[in-house]
């Protein structure tokens, strides 16, 4: 399944991607699916980081997801394959000037794997939702002032 959103944020390129490049130094609101997010990898972000996710999939199901960053171009592009929880797939930013803001666009895809097939057509309209929230919730923090390092 293949997803592309974008939202536009009133901050430059490179504070949506600096927030978006420290993505495990961030706290998560209170009812996020994502109970753990750290960097594995020692040093600063860039080519070869690897990040370890772990995600409330359902009431009682946690799910782990391992990605490894395959692009990182400041302040253009970020791009990171993952796998874990029965599904892998490729995440894409890329970050547009536009007016004072950027018009970040997200490309994903996703492949459920083994039995999870079965359930595609639910995910895909459950992760479409999800992943608009999740833009919505960026550009809600970064145009509301949150410092970005």
């Amino acid at each position: 399944m293949r997803f592309e959103l974008s939202v536009h944020i009133n901050r430059p390129p490179a504070d949506v991607f600096g927030f978006l490049r420290d993505k495990d130094k961030y706290p998560q609101k209170p009812g996020s699916p994502v109970l753990t997010l750290e960097q594995t990898t020692p040093g600063p972000a860039g080519v070869g980081t690897r990040y370890r996710e772990v995600v409330q999939m359902l009431p009682f199901v946690r799910g782990e997801i391992l990605s490894v960053v395959t692009r990182f171009d400041p302040p253009r592009h970020v791009e990171e394959d993952f796998e874990g929880a029965g599904m892998k797939g490729h995440l894409a930013y890329e970050f547009l000037p536009e007016g004072d803001g950027t018009n970040l666009i997200q490309r994903e895809t996703l492949e459920m794997k083994g039995l999870l097939r079965l359930s595609s057509p639910f995910v895909k309209r459950m992760l479409g939702r999800q992943l608009e929230r999740r833009l919505d919730a960026l550009r809600e923090v970064l145009d509301g002032g949150w410092p970005v390092g």
